[in-house]
């Protein structure tokens, strides 16, 4: 026979972790916050899967609820990886079930008159997660977690079977697993250092199959697809204030602080699926070791959580969230975690380069002496750091260039140069756009830090339009130029020979530049004036060129000789209009009587000494012979220099080429 009972339900087993809303950490925090790693194992409050962890990173649970009868269980265990801007997570959670065990409303007596109820069960798990992020920059972040669960579903019930002129009543069972994964998306960007926003989605992703039963369909976990958004704001170093707010019209508000290693975390939180409004507070301390992370948390609901429910109570309104529910229990946890770097931690960050001059390869001893980049970085560590940067430009360099060594003060952001040198073996006669690499190195032999940029490398003819850069078209082909020097003042000897000893520069000056100009046309540089340059050596073979390539030639060839010699830049509007020459004599004002009586055709300079000596100007590229070439250079320099005021006015420029 049948007995009808009333039907009740009585939560058992209660082993589930202390969420009310989709999104909060085991720990009572909430944030993408440096300060700890251990918020970021929770999948929960952490669906981008976001992660500062640098390598390995490993966490587990253990935790405590007070039911009717106390139970402790470990919740969860967490590996975490990070390779470049990816990583990888997974998760084991042995604690994260709810089993519920109640009256089917049914019973039977057996042979001795005793009466047995029916019973039914329903068995909510997570077993296991899986979580990947992609940090686009240090500000911003997407990911994904998924979650695999199980519902295992069981009843009794009485077949009744008619035997003869009798009925028997067969006791029998039926059960059902149901098995699916739940899959989110979620989004960190971190706006400054002080404002965080998060924005996931709950339930946007199901697979798996439904209850076949019919009368376990309305037992299943109930997947409501909604989504949230987070604010993490910190109005001081040591605090932060956390809001969450979720589309089911749950929400929690958070408060974080910091005092050195430790924090403290209070947590109030609203839960659509609980009673009373405040359906409860998680208070959190919280310890901050070099490798390790220590968080005591507790949960408190506000409500009577050891009362028993109706099953049609039940039933109607379903569970929508493992974790948390109207018929979980306070408890106390124990969180440890432990960020374990097998890499060497990277203690200096190269933030950005700024290219400041492009490479002009026969101005080499210009990058010796002058940075052509500056790096901006920043010392990561609590420590002062000595800094080695180097740098290398593809193409051209096959070793990194070391450049000065700086040390930078904890925490601090400051500006490095970076030098290059310039291989005497380059000669590419073409522009190319290649890149230089930027390292930083500390005390390892491989970089803390690199990066890469662009960077203009012209060819070995090319000239950035300042006079001044000159010299090094000058200096780089002596070897040529002396070599030609000496041979024509070796056939001019005997000459030579019946001079005075005063007026050797003079006309050594002489000779060289009547046999310069012999053979040589002015020809203007069709590639724009200011970009393009020769070599003495190549102004020889095209038996020409324009006034910079004629003035380098002759300078050159002066300097290869031992007479010191000057450019003389024409300026128009701040741009190169001219350019010829001075040299020195090194004869003495006194002396200016054996060139000349007219004080036009000289200008006096101090040495080093400071001592006067007269320098000629030369116009070479009058292309007739010397006395002219000096007449012409004198008018043009006694007038743009000296009565128009050039030098004065900065109009006319004196660069010396040594």
């Amino acid at each position: 026979m049948r007995i009808i009972f009333g039907i009740i339900i009585t939560a058992m087993f209660a082993n589930v972790n202390i969420l009310s809303q989709s999104f909060f950490g085991l720990n009572g925090y909430w944030g993408l916050s440096s300060n700890f790693n251990t918020p970021l194992y929770s999948y929960e409050g952490n669906t981008s899967n976001y992660s500062h962890v640098r390598d390995w990173g490993f966490s587990f649970i253990y935790g405590v609820e007070f039911a009717k009868s106390t139970n402790s269980n470990i919740y969860s265990i967490s590996l975490s990886k990070t390779l470049g801007n990816h990583n990888l997570s997974a998760r084991f959670t042995p604690g994260y079930q709810k089993e519920f065990i109640f009256n089917t409303g049914e019973s039977f007596v057996v042979e001795d008159s005793t009466s047995q109820s029916l019973t039914a069960s329903v068995n909510y798990k997570e077993l296991f997660g899986l979580g990947y992020s992609y940090k686009f920059s240090e500000d911003f972040s997407v990911g994904t977690t998924f979650r695999f669960f199980t519902q295992d579903f069981f009843q009794e019930f009485v077949t009744p079977v008619f035997e003869d002129t009798s009925i028997i009543f067969l006791r029998e069972t039926e059960s059902e697993k149901v098995k699916f994964w739940k899959g989110d998306l979620g989004v960190s960007y971190i706006l400054n250092e002080n404002l965080t926003f998060v924005f996931a989605s709950i339930n946007l992703l199901n697979f798996g199959v439904k209850a076949d039963n019919s009368d376990f369909k309305d037992l299943e976990l109930r997947r409501e697809v909604g989504g949230m958004i987070g604010v993490n704001y910190i109005p001081i170093d040591a605090a932060a204030i956390n809001f969450i707010y979720e589309t089911t019209g749950s929400y929690q508000v958070a408060l974080n602080g910091y005092a050195g290693d430790l924090g403290f975390g209070m947590t109030l939180f609203h839960d659509k699926y609980q009673e009373p409004e405040m359906a409860g507070m998680i208070p959190t301390i919280s310890y901050k070791g070099k490798i390790f992370e220590l968080f005591v948390s507790g949960v408190k609901y506000f409500s009577n959580r050891k009362k028993d429910f109706g099953v049609s109570e039940f039933v109607e309104n379903g569970i929508n969230n493992v974790l948390n529910n109207p018929y979980s229990f306070d408890k106390i946890l124990l969180t440890v975690s432990f960020n374990i770097n097998t890499a060497r931690e990277r203690t200096v960050k190269l933030i950005d380069v700024e290219i400041v001059k492009d490479i002009y390869p026969t101005f080499s001893e210009n990058y010796v002496e002058y940075p052509f980049a500056y790096g901006t970085i920043v010392n990561l560590t609590d420590d002062y750091l000595t800094v080695k940067p180097m740098a290398r430009i593809e193409g051209v360099n096959e070793e990194n260039i070391q450049s000065p060594v700086s040390t930078i003060a904890p925490h601090d952001t400051v500006q490095v140069p970076f030098y290059i040198i310039i291989p005497e073996s380059y000669s590419s006669e073409k522009v190319e756009l290649s890149y230089a690499n930027f390292y930083l190195f500390t005390i390892a032999d491989q970089p803390d830090d690199q990066f890469q940029k662009a960077v203009l490398v012209n060819s070995i003819n090319s000239w950035d339009g300042r006079v001044s850069n000159l010299r090094y078209f000058i200096k780089k082909d002596l070897d040529f130029s002396m070599s030609h020097s000496k041979a024509v003042l070796s056939s001019n000897k005997t000459v030579l020979d019946t001079l005075p000893i005063a007026l050797e520069n003079f006309y050594k000056a002489k000779i060289l530049f009547n046999e310069y100009v012999a053979n040589l046309v002015y020809i203007s540089d069709p590639r724009a004036t200011g970009e393009y340059v020769q070599f003495p050596h190549q102004t020889f073979e095209l038996k020409g060129g324009d006034c910079d390539d004629l003035s380098v030639g002759y300078s050159s060839l002066l300097e290869s000789v031992g007479i010191q010699t000057a450019l003389v830049d024409y300026k128009e509007n701040g741009k190169v209009r001219h350019v010829n020459l001075l040299f020195n004599t090194k004869l003495s004002p006194n002396q200016a009587k054996l060139l000349t009586n007219n004080d036009t055709k000289y200008f006096i300079r101090e040495n080093v000494d400071g001592k006067d000596e007269i320098w000629l100007p030369v116009e070479v590229t009058s292309l007739t012979d010397f006395e002219t070439a000096w007449k012409l250079g004198a008018e043009k320099f006694n007038k743009e220099a000296i009565s128009e005021l050039g030098i004065a006015k900065g109009k006319v420029n004196i660069v010396d080429i040594y």
